[in-house]
């Protein structure tokens, strides 16, 4: 029972390890592309307009 739950406890532990290792690949390569983080920017700066507008 013990070592089930130790095995089903590291299965657990490397899949989330993975997960968090795919995602900081995919934002270094997404990153490294110029056109990027200006597209994100772009993206925050329109997302910032709306919500004033709505306020306002």
């Amino acid at each position: 029972m013990a070592l089930a739950f130790t095995s089903f406890l590291y299965a657990f532990h490397a899949a989330i390890s993975i997960r968090y290792w795919f995602a900081i690949a995919i934002d270094i390569r997404y990153r490294s592309y110029p056109a990027f983080p200006i597209a994100s920017r772009d993206i925050d700066i329109d997302s910032e307009r709306t919500t004033i507008n709505g306020c306002g």
